[in-house]
């Protein structure tokens, strides 16, 4: 059985950068999908330039998007899965930020975590 890591490599083989055009089968991969996926889902960075993108490779073929983002891989992989932000909780956010600074909001915040810790 081929591992997920190798699938996603033989598939980078023929998938190139879009930034400056080399193949991508050496690139460094994290992958982000979950095991029982037939989408694979990895994030790479291009060799040669450095370029960052998204790849989506599935059994029909291979798609590359590129990233512009300060997130590396793994953290890109922390975020898969995860609950979205709802309409209300950004206008909860926008409501407490005009009420506080947000260096203040964060300091009652781990207050409160350590006092929770504590208990």
């Amino acid at each position: 059985m081929m591992t997920k890591e190798k699938y996603i490599r033989d598939n980078l083989r023929k998938t190139l950068c879009y930034k400056c055009g080399a193949s991508l089968e050496r690139a460094e991969i994290v992958p982000i999908s979950n095991e029982a996926s037939n989408v694979w889902v990895a994030h790479a960075v291009c060799p040669k330039c450095k370029a960052e993108s998204m790849v989506t490779i599935t059994p029909t073929g291979n798609g590359i998007v590129p990233v512009q983002s300060d997130l590396k891989g793994t953290e890109f992989k922390k975020f898969v899965g995860i609950k979205s932000v709802s309409y209300d909780e950004v206008l909860d956010l926008h409501i407490a930020l005009k009420k506080d600074r947000i260096w203040n909001l964060l300091q009652k915040k781990e207050k409160n975590l350590v006092k929770r810790r504590k208990a």
